[in-house]
């Protein structure tokens, strides 16, 4: 620039001393170019400052200087130049502001968020940011936590399907979904988590913000095992409803049938042509019997008479059993805890459970195995394992079987009424129901551990007790010892049952006063004059029931001895003040030799109306 405005006077000089030569020539010359130096020195000075400061001024503003502005001020290119740098460095620091706000806010919500929050490359999957929530939820401190890779924090079972599940980046898309954590003590969360892709931190990347949702889901399955498990009451009541409905005429007619058999062997000669087929009548009779308890167990409609023992005892009663039960290809071993204490069951109910459990396990070991049964006091950790009363003391049975184990979908059904998975014909699926039905109506629970190619564990858990266990006389079967005179008054509404009842006291010599009704019971007591010594009558009846009966005589005969006998009824209201004491109760359906036997137990007991 300098240059071109020395070149306008130097030019000049040069032409004018063209044509002389001399010293004037030269003279005129270097006082041309002396001016024209000076010139574009001058110029090129009041130029190049102001060129220079808008330098400096640029340079300032791209390194961020704050607040600079170009000091420049005139009406010229130079100034209209430094005005709009002004400008721009207005425009600069209020973006710049604007961004340093958005940054902190979202660094606000970040850190401050209470929800765990982490971003993460989309390439290398490292960690690249992650907030104190997400520190505090899975226990890493910030420098571990900043080196791991996102699979880090994924259960090892999720990694296949976190591999699968993986999107291509791109900065619109979203992603949800539940995932099964781990923490750095390796404890597993479930956590719902939401991804969004992002540049925010300079690189392509992904912001995850973690739900922890495991109590939820935990809360969740426990609604739905209490949904199941209403289902499976709701079955349980159905089939009790019906069982029910048919048991109490069910009984009677077993009652009858049994009665009536028993009458026709007693008259029969070992060498009678007909007595086989009575037998098998009678053994027909006592398989419907088995079928009628079963189902009132399953349905826990069964009337029970329970007992405080000890469950060792049972254990060791069954053991001859157990080992024919399961044959020689599996060997059966028993850990028998001691200090045990005392259960209250009924001890014929245990027993059926136990054999039940056995049955299964030889089924579920075809080529042989191990049938293990241990007894044990529950420890404190293993009651809130089971989920007990912790304000209880808890003893457990436990039946371990090597066999072939069951899914988790057939362990979640087989408690079931009638599943079964054995082939037709080779299983009612009562059994384990029945299991189930005996040990809740103890006061019990019971659970189960089992899985494909492990074998199956049943864990029956019964309420400790501190009573010493009941000292039950053994019932005799001498048919001298059944054999007296005393009076009876039979009240029963069924006349097959009355007819083969009477029948079968009468042959023992006990004199009976039958009665279809309570009614007829109460004139018939009234009209007798001598002593009556036993009242057994069906709880169960039109009109007056059993309990009401057994009142009124009471009081007008006192000291007369009552037995209660019944098959099945879901009115509370008739069983209040009935005794169901072993000693005092008989449930249908029955033999001849039960009653005579049961009669005899009651007339040489002290009286026990209650």
């Amino acid at each position: 620039m300098a240059l071109l405005v020395a070149a306008p006077p130097l030019l000049v000089s040069v032409l004018t001393s063209m044509p002389d030569s001399g010293w004037r020539g030269m003279l005129l010359f270097g006082g041309a170019l002396a001016v024209s130096i000076a010139l574009a020195m001058y110029f090129g000075t009041k130029i190049s400052q102001p060129v220079q400061s808008l330098i400096d001024d640029a340079h300032a503003l791209a390194i961020g200087v704050a607040g600079h502005r170009s000091r420049i001020q005139s009406s010229d290119e130079i100034g209209s130049l430094a005005t709009a740098l002004n400008q721009m460095a207005v425009t600069v620091e209020h973006r710049n502001a604007a961004l340093a706000d958005s940054e902190r806010r979202y660094r606000f919500l970040f850190d401050s968020n209470p929800l765990p929050m982490w971003a993460w490359d989309a390439d290398t999957m490292l960690v690249l940011a992650i907030n104190e929530a997400a520190i505090e939820k899975y226990g890493y401190d910030r420098d571990t936590f900043l080196s791991l890779r996102i699979l880090d924090l994924l259960d090892p079972a999720e990694h296949a399907r976190f591999s699968s599940a993986r999107l291509p980046f791109s900065e619109s898309k979203q992603s949800a979904g539940t995932w099964r954590h781990r923490t750095a003590r390796g404890r597993q969360l479930e956590m719902d988590v939401i991804t969004t892709s992002s540049r925010r931190l300079g690189r392509a990347s992904w912001l995850s913000v973690g739900i922890d949702v495991t109590a939820r889901r935990e809360a969740e399955r426990a609604l739905a095992r209490s949904e199941e498990q209403l289902r499976q009451s709701q079955k349980m009541e159905a089939i009790g409803t019906f069982a029910g409905g048919i048991s109490h005429d069910f009984s009677n007619l077993l009652t009858g049938m049994l009665g009536y058999c028993d009458l026709a062997l007693g008259m029969m000669s070992a060498d009678d042509p007909v007595r086989h087929d009575v037998s098998e009548i009678r053994a027909l009779a006592v398989r419907g019997t088995d079928l009628s308890k079963q189902i009132l167990a399953v349905s826990r409609k069964q009337i029970v008479q329970p007992t405080v023992l000890d469950p060792n005892t049972i254990i060791q009663g069954l053991d001859r059993l157990l080992r024919r039960l399961m044959g020689e290809q599996i060997e059966v071993t028993t850990t028998l805890g001691p200090d045990l204490g005392t259960i209250r069951v009924d001890p014929a109910q245990l027993e059926q459970v136990m054999l039940n459990l056995a049955s299964n396990a030889r089924d579920a070991m075809p080529a042989g195995g191990t049938l293990h049964v241990a007894t044990a006091r529950v420890s404190n950790q293993d009651v809130q394992t089971f989920g007990l009363d912790v304000h209880r003391e808890w003893i457990v049975i436990r039946v371990t079987d090597n066999g072939v184990g069951m899914t988790d979908a057939v362990r979640e059904r087989i408690f079931e009424p009638f599943f079964t998975t054995k082939e037709r014909g080779k299983g009612t699926g009562l059994g384990l129901p029945l299991a189930y039905g005996m040990i809740d109506q103890s006061g019990g629970e019971i659970r189960v551990e089992s899985a494909p190619g492990h074998g199956t564990t049943f864990y029956l858990l019964l309420p400790r007790l501190g009573e010493l266990p009941t000292d039950l006389a053994a019932e005799e079967d001498l048919p001298e010892l059944l054999t007296k005179q005393e009076t009876v008054l039979l009240t029963e509404d069924e006349d097959s049952v009355r007819v083969v009842a009477t029948a079968a006291l009468e042959r023992r010599g006990y004199r009976v006063l039958a009665a279809a009704d309570g009614e007829s019971a109460i004139a018939i007591s009234g009209a007798f004059p001598g002593r009556i010594d036993l009242l057994v009558t069906d709880v169960v009846m039109p009109g007056m029931n059993g309990r009401q009966l057994a009142e009124q005589l009471e009081m007008m005969r006192p000291g007369m001895r009552v037995l209660f006998v019944s098959g099945y009824t879901e009115d509370a209201v008739l069983w209040q003040g009935v005794s169901l004491d072993k000693r005092t109760f008989l449930q249908k359906p029955f033999t001849s030799l039960e009653l005579a036997r049961r009669v005899r137990v009651v007339l040489d007991q002290s009286p026990r109306v209650s």
